[in-house]
C-alpha cells in the first residue's frame, strides 16, 4: 500500500472515529434531555395518516437505497477500470 493510501485510510478512520464518538455524545445528551420531559399521553393518530410510513421506515428505505446506489457504483468503478487498462 502507497504512503498516500495509508494516509488517506488513517484519516478517514480518524474521521469515523470523531464522528461516531460525537453522535453518542449527542445520543447521551439526548437521552438525558428527553428524560426530564413529562411524559405526555400519546397523540391520536388521524386515519389518513395510518397508511403513511414511519419515520424508521422511511430512514431504513433510505439507506437501503443508498446502500445499493454505492455498490452498483462500485462496481461500475471497477468495470471502468478494467475496461481503460487492457
Amino acid at each position: 500500500m502507497s504512503e498516500y493510501l495509508k494516509q488517506v485510510s488513517n484519516a478517514g478512520e480518524q474521521y469515523l472515529t470523531a464522528l461516531a464518538d460525537g453522535q453518542e455524545q449527542f445520543l447521551k445528551t439526548m437521552s438525558s434531555f428527553t428524560a426530564m420531559l413529562p411524559k405526555m399521553p400519546a397523540a391520536p393518530v388521524p386515519a389518513f395518516a395510518t397508511d403513511l410510513p414511519t419515520p424508521k421506515e422511511i430512514a431504513e428505505a433510505n439507506f437501503s437505497f443508498a446502500a445499493k446506489l454505492l455498490k452498483q457504483q462500485k462496481e461500475f468503478t471497477e468495470k471502468l477500470f478494467a475496461a481503460s487498462n487492457p
